[in-house]
């Protein structure tokens, strides 16, 4: 009675699904055109890449493509292997599965180096569905109990992904008749669907299980609660094409049981949502069984004439399926346009990445060059400064010898002069003039000569120090002048006594008084040292 009631309100509530689908997407574009960031710009052309996912394959494709180009642009690997999942996923819709499983390569290995459970077990997932799609169902399932050992190591997304996982692990067993398995995995998705409150999903397992109950079970009353059950859950969330395909399982049904008119409500409403959603597979089921159901009512007319429909669909179907063909050969050469597109780019980033380290090796070269130049120079500038103090040292020696030379010539000036004086007492009287005039003649030669001379070659060497002596010392005499270049060379008193033609004691005295103007007087300070500092 109870499902006598239900299957009423199921069929005869007024139920209408509200379109929207033109805000949405007018929505992403919005939100695509104002977005500033990288992360939010990706996401949102995967968001409207999924839009177009059940519509259009080839717009879906589109954006995809592109969140895979921005991301690898930016650096940003996750979302590139996102990127590469949902174009896999697109090829997998488009029936292509050599194309699919190359991207689902990529997006894997992504997931491998970072240790991604979960992306690893949606991919696991995936590449089970492709090979199940195949008719290959020992690999599907290899792949399926891959992607659940992956996500039972998951630290997140475990409960929401493992109910799918369970019902895909179901129909391989179904597909190898291996009912009982396949109803155990069933039941599996099913529990964890309820317990997650995945509607979606809770939706998918009662409709298989109704099917198994019905067409392999023959078990029928579980099979109409489960398949009512499917088609509450799927009404209650508004999912039009899913709506659809429950009523196509209902109405075969019912017209295996022989309820025609529960067969022929769930037909109708079958068909309804196949025109509005623009699914021609669903219509084609739909008419099937419509044709079906005139024939068991023996009008054939009907029968006809819906078997007609049915026919221009399949014909309308493999039409489209041979412009989908096209579409695809025309996709995936867009694809491999693109992909020699990024290998030229990578050359050129790799020409760029040549030509840096070609500068960089120059600019080192040239600045290991500066460096030898620089040394070179300094070494040059070296020898100059060792080769001035070698000829100043040369100078310094030869003034030296120099000034001895004048030592001796004076002395011997004043010897010869001693002995002329001792000679005069002894000659005639009118010869004393003759030899006072030749002693002072060798005197006057004397101080003349030694100091021109001295001058002359002490400006060779030290051609700064009177410069620096008399911006110090500007009141000094030319005589304080002279005695300070005798100190300059270090001199004895006795020394400078003998060049100048005084006493010891005249030259003691002049040193007493040069210190004083010095202002060296009551200091610790050298006379010598300090004028070596000039």
């Amino acid at each position: 009675m109870f499902r006598k009631s239900l299957l009423f309100v199921l069929f005869l509530l007024p139920w209408m699904v509200k379109g929207q689908d033109q805000i949405v997407l007018d929505s992403l574009e919005l939100r695509l055109k104002n977005a500033t960031e990288d992360t939010v710009r990706l996401k949102t052309l995967l968001d409207i890449s999924l839009y177009y996912n059940n519509t259009n394959y080839v717009m879906a494709a589109k954006y995809a493509r592109d969140a895979g180009e921005m991301a690898a642009k930016a650096g940003l690997a996750k979302w590139e292997a996102t990127a590469n999942g949902a174009l896999a996923t697109i090829f997998l819709h488009m029936g292509d599965y050599k194309n699919a499983s190359p991207y689902y390569f990529k997006a894997l290995k992504y997931a491998e180096a970072a240790h991604d459970s979960t992306r690893m077990a949606a991919i696991y997932n995936n590449m089970g569905a492709v090979h199940d799609r195949l008719h290959e169902y020992d690999k599907a399932l290899e792949y399926y109990l891959k992607g659940m050992n992956y996500l039972t190591k998951a630290k997140n997304g475990q409960p929401a992904a493992l109910p799918s996982l369970y019902n895909n692990i179901a129909n391989v067993y179904q597909s190898k008749h291996d009912i009982k398995s396949g109803q155990q995995y069933y039941e599996k998705s099913l529990a964890m669907a309820i317990e997650n409150k995945n509607k979606y999903m809770q939706g998918i397992v009662y409709n298989n299980l109704g099917k198994l109950h019905f067409t392999d079970k023959k078990e029928y009353d579980k099979a109409i609660d489960y398949l009512l059950k499917g088609l509450r859950v799927r009404r209650e969330l508004g999912d039009s094409g899913e709506v659809a395909k429950s009523y196509n399982v209902l109405s075969g049904y019912y017209l295996d049981r022989k309820n025609y008119t529960a067969a022929r409500v769930a037909t109708n409403h079958a068909i309804e949502l196949g025109e509005e959603t623009g699914s021609l597979e669903v219509q084609k089921s739909g008419y099937s069984t419509l044709s079906q159901l005139e024939e068991a009512l023996g009008k054939h007319q009907q029968s006809l004439e819906a078997y007609k429909v049915f026919k221009a669909l399949s014909d309308s179907i493999q039409n489209q399926l041979a412009s989908s063909e096209i579409t695809r050969l025309q996709f995936q050469y867009d694809f491999e346009k693109a992909e020699q597109q990024r290998n030229a780019e990578l050359e050129q980033t790799r020409f760029r990445y040549i030509t840096t380290i070609v500068i960089l090796a120059v600019g080192l070269i040239i600045a290991v060059l500066i460096v030898m130049i620089a040394r070179n120079k300094a070494r040059q500038t070296e020898l100059k400064r060792k080769n001035l103090a070698q000829d100043v040292e040369i100078k310094n020696k030869e003034l030296t010898t120099n000034v001895m030379y004048l030592i001796r010539k004076n002395e011997l000036i004043n010897s010869v002069a001693e002995r002329l004086l001792k000679l005069q007492s002894n000659l005639v009287p009118e010869n004393h003039k003759v030899v006072h005039d030749i002693i002072l003649e060798l005197q006057k030669e004397a101080d003349s000569d030694s100091w021109k001379e001295f001058e002359l070659r002490f400006h060779q060497v030290h051609s700064e120090f009177y410069k620096n002596l008399r911006q110090l010392y500007p009141g000094l005499s030319p005589a304080d002048e002279k005695l300070c270049a005798f100190l300059r060379l270090n001199m004895s008193s006795k020394e400078i006594a003998a060049i100048t033609q005084q006493s010891i004691k005249s030259v003691e005295v002049a040193r007493a008084r040069l210190r004083k103007k010095l202002s060296l007087t009551n200091t610790t300070s050298n006379l010598v040292t300090h004028l070596s500092n000039l």
